[in-house]
């Protein structure tokens, strides 16, 4: 997951200077990175190998691009597994001052969102690469994906892939900006599902209209159950507008939705139902009433969401807005449009129709639902643990309780009950983060990704800014992001099991020249460990894949050009710069877990 703030970049003068161009491959040996490691091992055993690094170039042309995500991984035999990685690209700006566009305040990706399909030996090799979904889709900002198998119920695999995204964009190449008068754009967040065998994919718009971390499918229900997450970008508290029995604000603004359908077939053709988490305690309904190091449980139950605010589509097929439902449009605290001109507006649409209605029925709020999976022991497929980044606020002293403070984050733990998903037996903190101010360097900073073990959990960072230190700073907690182990049996024994190295970004002679003093170096943190996932089908127990994304490390760099929004004086002046930053797979062995 990619943070809607500035990053502060060292930008390197060429591609082929980082990406290793020069590594091992040819024959039927395969490719790998000749690029150092960006991820140190810290716990004893583990080893770390890194498969590719962006900018890499395979024989057959095929280079991998930059802010890869989610993997999944897919045995097709004779010794070859296919991955499929998400890169989460955006053509739109990130972040973009619609009101004073400038180069300099506004960093846009080069591609639209991409899947790339690589097929690797039992070495790790990379033999083939090519795009499962290419820029021309016209998407933005794919997170997590997951692939769904028999093993979860489907007749065949279905790859599951979203955005992660709020703004409103074209289905094209030439995505953004759309035309201001909306024509042919539509709001992202919606759910992408390709059939690896085909190649085909097809967007399933009633999945939900929301910023999806990952669509992950869940064993063992006579019907296919999916559960997501809404990984908002709003930061502090919404300003409802008035309504019947509402708040008059909300600090918390994510939801947990199910979608639920009879076989694949009809998940496939739309005909399930979007459900949404309601607690079955008035007493707590959000993120913030579960006190720090809170040992409450609770119950709960999912309702129906309407199909129509499912979709986000009306009935001639526009995107849904508040005045197609007689809601209020947005206020204060909503995300903001970057289609308009002059001061920022919330963006009414879908995404906030969806919202609206979450509020009216009393849907429990999260803070950002990030990645789930759930419990892959015999008979445990129906308890689930998922991410939630918190807002890393930094409250002056404790207690550090009290609505709109979150220091760390936190790992939740869902038991669905066995015979029916629409009813949860229990809700409760698996690990805490918010026990402690940020910083600390025994608690988890920003969960982001998740994946199961036998005996725990695999759990991935990305610190937010007040869990971030000046590169190279004498802090004592001074800390990379990490990816951390946490025991079933005992959570509180979480350890660290490897932590990123960025040492790419410190102007090392062999990478490319120094940063100026107006693009500084990266602060320790800024660069997020992600897409953790289990590869003992591919390369025996213990090993599992992972990415770094390096945001403050920019392998290539370009003026984009003028978009014509806003009030820029000069209108032959880019608006905003492309970039492409740096990035790495690699492949992780960790015994005994």
């Amino acid at each position: 997951m990619r943070r809607r703030m500035a990053f502060a970049c060292a930008v390197l003068a060429m591609a082929t200077a980082i990406s290793g161009t020069t590594a091992m491959a040819g024959g039927n040996g395969g490719f790998k990175t000749s690029r150092p490691s960006m991820l140190t091992a810290v716990k004893k055993g583990v080893s770390v190998t890194p498969l590719l690094t962006v900018g890499d170039e395979l024989p057959n042309g095929f280079r991998f691009e930059s802010i890869p995500d989610g993997i999944s991984v897919r045995p097709v035999g004779r010794g070859l597994t296919d991955l499929f990685i998400n890169h989460e690209t955006s053509k739109v700006p990130f972040p973009f001052a619609s009101a004073t566009p400038s180069a300099a305040g506004g960093q846009s990706d080069f591609d639209n969102s991409q899947v790339s399909q690589l097929t690797v030996n039992a070495a790790g090799r990379v033999v083939d690469g090519s795009f499962a979904i290419d820029s021309g889709g016209g998407f933005q900002r794919f997170c997590s994906n997951f692939l769904a198998t028999s093993k979860e119920g489907f007749d065949q695999d279905v790859f599951f892939t979203n955005e992660e995204s709020p703004d409103y964009a074209m289905r094209q190449e030439n995505s953004w900006p759309p035309p201001l008068s909306n024509a042919g754009a539509e709001e992202n967040g919606v759910v992408v599902a390709l059939d690896p065998d085909t190649g085909e994919y097809q967007t399933i718009y009633g999945m939900g209209r929301f910023n999806h971390e990952n669509d992950v499918a869940i064993p063992g229900y006579d019907d296919l159950v999916v559960l997501s997450g809404d990984d908002t970008f709003t930061s502090g508290t919404l300003t409802l507008p008035p309504g019947p029995n509402l708040a008059t604000s909300a600090p918390a603004q994510s939801q947990l939705y199910s979608y639920i359908a009879s076989d694949t077939d009809a998940l496939l053709g739309d005909d399930g139902d979007l459900w949404a988490f309601v607690s079955d305690n008035s007493s707590f309904t959000d993120y913030y009433d579960f006190v720090p190091g809170s040992t409450q449980s609770i119950t709960g139950h999912f309702i129906k969401v309407p199909k129509i605010i499912a979709t986000g589509k009306d009935t001639d097929g526009s995107e849904l807005t508040s005045s197609d439902l007689g809601y209020p449009a947005p206020d204060g605290g909503w995300q903001t449009d970057l289609r308009t001109s002059g001061p920022a507006v919330p963006i009414d649409g879908p995404q906030w129709v969806l919202e609206y209605w979450s509020h009216l029925n009393h849907v429990f709020q999260f803070v950002r639902v990030e990645d789930l999976a759930y419990d892959k022991r015999p008979g445990m497929g129906n308890v689930v643990y998922f991410a939630d980044t918190g807002r890393a606020t930094l409250p002056a002293q404790p207690p550090l309780s009290g609505p709109g403070i979150s220091t760390n984050g936190r790992i939740w733990k869902m038991v669905l009950d066995p015979d029916d998903p629409t009813q949860v037996d229990s809700l409760s903190i698996f690990l805490d983060g918010d026990d402690s101010p940020v910083k600390t360097l025994g608690e988890i900073h920003q969960p982001d990704n998740v994946e199961t073990t036998s005996k725990g959990l695999l759990v991935s960072e990305d610190p937010g800014g007040n869990n971030q230190f000046p590169a190279n700073s004498a802090d004592p907690n001074a800390t990379t992001a990490r990816l951390w182990y946490v025991p079933f049996a005992s959570p509180n024994a979480a350890q660290v099991v490897a932590k990123i190295d960025q040492s790419a970004d410190q102007g090392a002679t062999d990478v490319g020249p120094s940063p100026t003093p107006e693009l500084p170096f990266g602060n320790w943190g800024s660069w997020e460990t992600t897409g953790i996932v289990d590869a003992s089908a591919a390369f025996g127990t213990g090993a599992y894949l992972i990415n770094i994304q390096a945001h403050s490390l920019w392998i290539e760099k370009e003026a984009g050009p003028d978009t014509f929004i806003g009030t820029d004086a000069q209108p032959n002046d880019p608006d905003f710069t492309y970039k492409r930053e740096g990035g790495q797979l690699l492949l992780i062995r960790i015994p005994g877990i």
